[in-house]
């Protein structure tokens, strides 16, 4: 003889559960708002966290002068698109760049283009 281990859900008890996650989420985020109000009101929790975000912001100056950044080529020296600097090249471009030392103003540049962005 068989017998049923699980019971099939009733619509109205799969609202009430659905209804009752909502209200315990509503209630988890309330608190946690209210939590990080008072936690970022805390003086000694805002000097953290301007600490941390200057360090943060000199570590990451420090690092991108220290990467030898080649232009037109990804961080494994493959060339990629001058423009979304993501895809491989198809082609290249003629673009003029502004420059004092040239004759009019202007000079023509080849930019590698992927032929999609």
């Amino acid at each position: 003889m068989h017998s049923k281990r699980f019971s099939a859900i009733s619509p109205e008890d799969y609202a009430r559960a659905e209804r009752a996650q909502t209200v315990l989420i509503a209630k988890r985020r309330r608190y946690n708002r209210l939590y990080m109000r008072s936690w970022r009101a805390d003086p000694r929790h805002q000097a953290y966290e301007r600490a941390n975000r200057e360090r943060w912001h000199y570590e990451r100056k420090l690092r991108n002068s220290v990467r030898i950044h080649h232009p037109y080529l990804d961080d494994h020296g493959e060339p990629v698109c001058g423009f979304c600097r993501k895809s491989p090249v198809v082609t290249r471009l003629s673009r003029l760049e502004i420059r004092d030392c040239a004759p009019r103003g202007y000079v023509e540049v080849r930019v590698p283009y992927c032929g999609e962005c």
